[in-house]
């Protein structure tokens, strides 16, 4: 028989596993979980009493809730939440975290639970954007047969990775997100979203347009576009910054050109919301170059109405560009010979351009309107033409006659007796 313990009990259950239990205040309470071993259960009930001498101890809250309760309780109660971002965590929540593990007891998901819901998530989105994409290129071949005008099947973009990982990792950050708040509420005892890496993929180096290529891409699109190629190149905003710019925003005063952000459209269920940027480093004022600004300066004379609330971009029917943007830039992508770019690689391309150009660390962030440097330091890498031209300059400066000095050695000291 083996010695009875001083403090707490340990039971073997039915399941096979181990369930240590302390009284405490003539009440018998249990740990939050079963143990695989003896040994884990023993370390359980040490812990306990070490933080009761400490004074440390809290008594595990059983939650009666599920997943799925606390969730969407979770994201109702974010009332900061743009529009946008609402209906974003809405929709993930319950095509990937709720269909899966919504059913559950809070505080008995498991790290090996969260595991495997991952790793099926990730295989799932990958082999249904798979097989979508093999759907519609056979659709579009049997268009392309049955019809008359030599029609050409439209292929997936080559710029877009389809594999669903940003999804996954999106998904992953939510649900980290909501067993944050339950364990500071004391509703679970540890956080099981323990997967290194998940919740931020590192994404796959984007290519970026050179200046010819801007310029060919700016004469490839609609008139009324030209000038937002080079908003979104040499500004760097995003495109639902551009669609909010309106008239009263730009200060084409020239040698100090500059426009500000003041708000963004966001698409929430089809519709179009204006709102003020997500954060607050995303209100600013940019200075952009006499190049842009000459072109907005002739974009405002011809396409923009005379009123300081116009907005400076509309499709020819007056409506906002957002429904229109990708799939006209995508086709002069396209013909300029670059399918491997998204329309969002513009404001990479800007960024990029920015560094090259000397922009620091704070200036890129301020021109982003990013409030952290994770994002800015992606533009701060040399790549490999800048790097070139910095050495060619370089050797250029070594063999100017200003620049030659003699070497003189130095004499050899006569040392003293």
């Amino acid at each position: 028989m083996g010695k009875r313990r001083s403090f707490g009990s340990i039971e073997h259950v039915a399941s096979g596993r181990y369930r240590s239990r302390v009284r405490l205040d003539g009440v018998w309470v249990n740990a939050p979980t079963t143990f695989r071993t003896k040994a884990e259960a023993a370390i359980w009930l040490d812990s306990v009493r070490t933080d009761l001498v400490r004074g440390a101890w809290k008594a595990p809250r059983l939650s009666r809730l599920t997943l799925d309760e606390y969730g969407r309780k979770w994201i109702a109660q974010r009332h900061a939440l743009k529009a946008s971002t609402r209906a974003e965590y809405e929709s993930c929540w319950r095509n990937h975290v709720s269909s899966s593990l919504g059913a559950k007891r809070l505080d008995t998901v498991s790290p090996t639970m969260v595991r495997d819901w991952h790793a099926e998530l990730v295989a799932n989105l990958r082999e249904s954007l798979r097989a979508k994409d093999e759907a519609r290129i056979k659709r579009e071949e049997e268009l392309a047969k049955i019809s008359r005008s030599h029609r050409k099947p439209r292929l997936p973009s080559e710029a877009s990775v389809r594999d669903g990982s940003s999804t996954a990792a999106r998904a992953y950050r939510l649900l980290h997100s909501v067993y944050a708040t339950a364990l500071e509420d004391d509703l679970v005892s540890s956080n099981p979203c323990r997967i290194k890496g998940a919740s931020a993929p590192r994404a796959a180096e984007r290519p970026v347009l050179s200046i010819p290529e801007v310029l060919d891409l700016a004469t490839e699109v609609p008139d009324r576009y030209e000038a937002l190629v080079h908003l979104l190149v040499w500004s760097g905003l995003r495109i639902g910054e551009a669609a909010a710019l309106q008239r009263r925003d730009l200060d084409l005063t020239p040698g100090s050109a500059s426009l500000s952000v003041r708000e963004r459209v966001y698409p929430v269920k089809g519709v179009h919301n204006l709102d003020t940027p997500k954060s607050r480093a995303g209100v600013r004022t940019i200075a952009i170059p006499r190049l842009l600004a000459e072109q907005m300066e002739r974009h405002l004379e011809q396409f923009t109405r005379s009123d300081p609330s116009s907005l400076v971009f509309t499709t020819v029917p007056g409506g906002n560009i957002r429904t229109t943007y990708s799939q006209m830039l995508r086709r002069a992508l396209n013909r300029i010979g670059r399918p491997d770019m998204r329309p969002h690689d513009l404001r990479h391309t800007g960024m990029t351009l920015a560094a090259e150009a000397g922009a620091s660390l704070a200036e890129l962030k301020h021109r982003l309107g990013q409030s952290t440097t994770q994002a800015a330091e992606i533009y701060l890498h040399a790549t490999a033409d800048h790097g070139r031209r910095v050495a060619e300059r370089m050797d250029e400066l070594s063999r100017e006659p200003s620049n030659i000095r003699p070497i003189n050695r130095r004499s050899t000291r006569t040392t003293r007796t």
